[in-house]
Parts: structure tokens; sequence; C-alpha cells
């Protein structure tokens, strides 16, 4: 918000340089970012936050100086001299809930033409381009209260006539700066009577802008919901002034004293008649809120000792309507153009800001509680460390998301995904369940990018059907995308499993997950597989199918997997036990087994723990051979094991002994045979 200091200084007496008057603003949340001269006079560059709309206008900006300074706030006058002809425009709004508030003058026999020197002075400084009387006052009243207002040339309206409503399927709009627009019903429109003419709080149409020609206008004020217009400004990518104000809340009794004020400057810089009277469709009128505020609740939030007497002045001088209930409790009126303020700490927060946060002693009675941290936040963060410390890039992605990405084959695909009814954006308008149709999105941005190739990860929520009257059921999943350049398809999927199991290790969970053939439409047939950890399904891992690879136009086809983080939350344990090292060396034996092909290593190893071997201490797997001297329909399996005593120096005899009792359980179990070499 750019504002010029001697426009400032209009309404009110502050006696604050420009310097001190941007340490001032500063100090009460309005901050200064620059302050810089321009031809006898300072432009300030005030950095607004979203919930105060009301300061993005100069009044409003006048308003915090003047409590500051406890000097009385100047309102320009809007007394304009009405005509005696009546208003004869008839105005229909389709949706008070989108419209709560359209106001239209019409003024007659206006010359157009360049505005006064002070107007495009003052136009020029904060950015603006003049472009004419009338419309430049419009844009002048609106930095000036911030609200909105839009003239149209009346003889074009087709009919004398305005509707406020949703466009139309197929109709379009050229608006005034030569776009061409395909409108759709997410539009609130401004229509004539054959066809829109402006985009309701964004811009108006050409086809009605006022020109060098134009005699007769209508002036618009209005309010409008503030979703409708962000959606149809980010749909139509179109930000201006007055979107950016409509998107934030303007103050919808602020709307008629705006175009009172407009038709004042047009009678006085452009000339006409106003017309007798106003159209005003107001249905539902501004409701004051009252706000009770204990003296003190707000010394023990702030830890000081303010008087009530200051506390009330403090209000007052914001434009808060205070009456004392007793010496103990205050009730505040809070006026429309504060909409930000709705409970007691908003009040608290008033007044401290304005009493001035150096005046609120360091040293107080408040204790500071350090917030117990969930055993889900640290696993969160622990795995976070770990795979960016194993090369991977962290991404966050949209929940709401187009259908294509919101269901597939995840590890909790199993329903159709929840529909949304008022999408932010065309077409996304599904909560995801599952992390993988984002991932792929994210690796097919950074492709056409320049980058490849990808290892990122997201740990965040799905939403999946629940009951009726509940909300969506909220799941933790964590999504996996790896692949490297040269790494065939099968290193990426035993990599990618091998990170899995690693996080299990590191996350202290010591049931190791059982991995079963799990044939999924989003994985190839050949490498897919699902994660059991103790009876509970903990995930999905697989290299992607080619179908889904066209479908994203990717290059080339990562592995990626899907995990259950909830109940790696429910399984993991974090406690830290000493573990005394081995005193003694280990006896380390090498095997190679002949087994049947469809046998997995899982069942393998599974096989040789439940040996019930004394001194066997780890079975790691090495190696798995298919070639001319195994048998069709085997396979060759090589693993290591690690005999120890941990009481003495184990003996080679009884190492031979234990290597030969697993080779009788396989054998009798799997029906396994010894390789030979």
């Amino acid at each position: 918000m750019k504002v010029t200091y001697n426009w400032l200084k209009e309404y009110g007496d502050s006696r604050l340089s420009p310097t001190e008057l941007a340490e001032a603003l500063t100090g009460v949340g309005l901050v200064v970012a620059e302050v810089r001269s321009l031809r006898g006079d300072h432009i300030l560059e005030i950095e607004v936050t979203s919930n105060r709309p009301d300061c993005l206008g100069v009044i409003g900006i006048a308003r915090e100086v003047a409590a500051l300074t406890r000097s009385a706030l100047r309102l320009p006058a809007v007394d304009y001299r009405p005509g005696k002809t009546p208003i004869d425009v008839a105005v229909r709004v389709e949706d008070a809930d989108l419209c709560p508030r359209y106001t239209a003058r019409v003024i007659r026999g206006v010359k157009v033409g360049p505005s006064p020197s002070w107007l495009k002075e003052r136009l020029e400084a904060i950015g603006l381009r003049p472009i004419n009387n009338v419309v430049d006052i419009t844009n002048y009243v609106l930095l000036e209260c911030s609200q909105p207002l839009h003239a149209f040339d009346l003889d074009r309206l087709e009919g004398k006539r305005i509707e406020v409503r949703r466009a139309l399927k197929g109709e379009r709009l050229e608006t005034i700066d030569g776009t061409k627009h395909n409108l759709n019903p997410e539009v609130l429109v401004i229509a004539d009577g054959q066809r829109p003419v402006a985009i309701a709080g964004v811009m108006g149409g050409r086809d009605t802008e006022v020109g060098e020609d134009t005699r007769n206008i209508l002036l618009e004020s209005a309010k409008f919901k503030p979703s409708t217009v962000r959606r149809a400004a980010r749909r139509l990518a179109m930000a201006t002034d007055s979107s950016y104000r409509f998107e934030r809340g303007v103050d919808i009794e602020g709307v008629d004293w705006a175009s009172k004020r407009a038709c004042k400057l047009i009678q006085e810089i452009a000339g006409g008649e106003v017309s007798n009277g106003v159209v005003d469709l107001y249905p539902n009128k501004f409701q004051e809120v009252t706000i009770s505020l204990r003296m003190s609740r707000l010394n023990a939030v702030l830890g000081t000792r303010i008087e009530r007497k200051t506390t009330e002045d403090i209000l007052s001088r914001l434009g808060l309507r205070v009456r004392s209930r007793d010496r103990e409790e205050l009730e505040v009126t809070v006026p429309s153009f504060r909409g930000d303020i709705s409970r007691e700490i908003d009040l608290i927060e008033e007044v401290a800001r304005v009493y001035g946060y150096d005046n609120i002693p360091i040293d107080t009675d408040l204790s500071i509680q350090v917030p117990h941290r969930e055993k889900s936040e640290l696993l969160e963060e622990k795995v976070r460390e770990l795979l960016v410390g194993w090369g991977f890039y962290e991404t966050i992605t949209y929940s709401i998301v187009e259908e294509a990405l919101a269901s597939g084959s995840g590890l909790f695909s199993t329903s159709e995904p929840l529909t949304i009814r008022n999408p932010i954006r065309a077409g996304e308008d599904h909560l995801r369940q599952t992390l993988l149709g984002n991932l792929l999105r994210t690796k097919k941005y950074n492709q056409d990018h320049g980058v490849p190739r990808v290892k990122v990860f997201e740990l965040s929520r799905v939403y999946l059907p629940s009951d009726a009257h509940k909300l969506p059921e909220e799941r933790t999943c964590l999504g996996l995308l790896w692949e490297k350049e040269g790494a065939s398809a099968e290193e990426g999927f035993y990599t990618l499993k091998g990170i899995i199991e690693g996080i299990l290790f590191a996350l202290g969970i010591k049931e190791r997950p059982r991995w079963e053939r799990c044939p999924l439409g989003f994985f190839t047939s050949e490498r897919s597989s699902r994660a059991v950890l103790d009876g509970e399904v903990l995930g999905v891992l697989g290299e992607v199918g080619a179908e889904v690879a066209r479908r994203y136009d990717l290059h080339y086809t990562p592995c990626m997997a899907e995990i259950d983080f909830d109940l790696v939350v429910k399984k993991a344990d974090l406690t830290a036990i000493f573990k005394r090292p081995p005193l003694f060396p280990p006896i380390v034996r090498d095997m190679a087994i002949v087994v049947d092909e469809q046998l997995s290593w899982e069942e393998i190893r599974r096989c040789v723990e439940d040996s019930g071997v004394e001194f066997l201490e780890a079975v790691e797997f090495f190696d798995l051979y298919l070639g001319k001297q195994i048998p069709p329909g085997k396979k060759g399996v090589a693993f290591r094991l690690h005999f120890r005593a941990h009481d003495r120096t184990l003996r080679k005899e009884e190492a031979d002994q234990s290597q030969q009792l697993i080779l009788d359980r396989l054998t009798s179990i799997l029906g396994a045979t010894l390789r030979q070499q």
C-alpha cells in the first residue's frame, strides 16, 4: 500500500515528520518498508496484513495515525447536490449472499476530459496512470477509503438495467484491458438487459467503459463475497486493485459513503447532475458486535497494570465505542470497518499495540511453558532428516486436486474420492486419497524444466470417506519416488525397499515387514509388492507402469512407494537402550542353496531364523543367481550367516554344527539343496 505524506496529513493534525510517522506506524503493526521523497512530498510504502483491509485506504491509515497522536480524524465531505430528475435504472441482485450490498447512482451531463493536475499528480505518485477525470475519481476514492467503484457509460447499457448474476455458460466478455474472456457460472458478473458488462469486483467491460463521448454515467459501489471474487480473479488470471480489496473484504457500511464521495468529486471536476435518489439493495443490514473486555484478563495476558481509563481512551481513539459495565469490565462495540475484531483477545491486541509494545515490561509473572512434542512430530522430523540425508528432496503439494490425481492404486485407494462443492480452482475439486499422483506431477514438472530424474518424498495427509455425518478420515502417509541415471528398474525397486526397511530400523521397529506380491494397476506386474507389518498392511512399492507413464508423459519410469505413517508411529520405539559391544569375534559362513523359483527371500530368511540355532546372530542376503547350472523352475540364493557366542570365543566345530542344522531345516521345510560350485 503506497500513500503520500501530504495526502495523509489532509485527514488529521499529526505533526510527525515522515520518518517519525514511519516509525510510529511500524510500531503498531503497519510496517513501513520504505520512505522516499518525491517533488516536495514523501511516499510511504506500507505492508498491510491481510486481516486489515481497512488500512488499504488512506483514511484507514489516517485513523491509525490519529489514534497514535491523539489528534482528530477529519473525513472529507460527501454532501453532493442532488438534482430533480429521479433515478430511472432498474437493478436486480440474483443472490444476496454473493452480493450483500449494491448501490447505483446516475449522473447526467458530465464532461469527460483530463483530470486536474493535483489529481493526476496524486495518482502518479502511487503508480497509477491517469485516464480521464471520471475514471481517475473512482480510482482516487478507492485509494482514499479502500472501496472500489466502477463507472458505466449509461447510454451503452441495454434497457437501462443492471443485473448482478452468475455468468451463463458460453458467455464472453472483453474487459477494458482488451482481453477476451470465456465465462462460466463460477464467475459473478454485472450484466445489462442483454449481456455481461463487467466481472464483479475485478474489471469492467470495454463496451460500457467511460470515454470522451460519455455524457451520462451509472456509478456502482458494492460489496461482493470475497471468495467469489478471488475465484474469478484466479480463474481469469486477473489481479486488479479492486479484486485485491474485495478479496480481503470491504466495509459494507462504507459502500454508500464512497458512492457519495465520488459523486461530490465528479460534480466538482466533471460537472453533471446527480439524479435524485439512489438504488441501494441491502437486504441484510449490518449487525454491530459487542464484546466484553475484562481488565483482569487484559493485564494477565500482557503482564501489565493498565488502568481502565487508559484502555477506554485507546479503544475510543481507534474508532470503537466503549461503555463501562463496572470497574472490572468494559463493553466494546466494534464498527463495521474493523471486521478483524471479534473476540476479547482481539481487543487486548489492539490495546497492546497502541499502548506500545516497548511499554510492556519484560520481567513479568508470565510463565513460559515449552509444549510437549507428540511422538508423531518427533518421528516425522526424524524421517525427514533421514530422507534428506539419503539424497531426497521434500515436496509439499495440494490436498485438493483434479480427479485423475485423487485416487489410483495408492495404499488407501479403495473407494471413490471425496468431492468438494466450492472448489477455488476449476477442475480441482477432489480430496486426494494418495500421494502418488502428486509426486508424479512433481516429477513431470521437474522433467519439463531440465531435471530428468529426481528423488522426492512427501509426508502429509490423505482423506478417506467416512460415515455420512462425519468429517473425512485423515490418514498420514509417506510417499516416496526414487530414480537414478543408469539404474535399472530392479535396482530402483530394491533400493527403495531398502530405504523403507532402513526407516523402520532407524525408528526402532524390531518387527521386519513381510513383502508379498501384490499386482496393482499403478505398478508393473513384475515389480510390485505390498509390505505387511505384524499382520497389518504397511505400504505398497513398485515400478510405475507403462500406462501410468504415458498418462503423465514421463520419459523414465521411477519406482514409488506409499507408507501408512500412522502405523509406523504406532509401532515405532525411540527409547534409547544401551547395548554392550560384543567382546568375542564372530564366525561368518556363506551358504548357497537352490530352491523353487517362486519362494521369496522373506520365506527363506524366516526359515533360517526359526531354526532355533543357539549361536546364530544374523542372516544377510547377498546374491541371486539364475543360469545354466540351475535347473528350470529353480533359483540360486546366497546368504551370509553370522555365528557368535557372547561369553567365549566360538569354536569352528560349533559353527559347522549350527550351519548343518540350518541346512537340514531348509531341506526339510523348503526342499532346498546345497548349490554345488
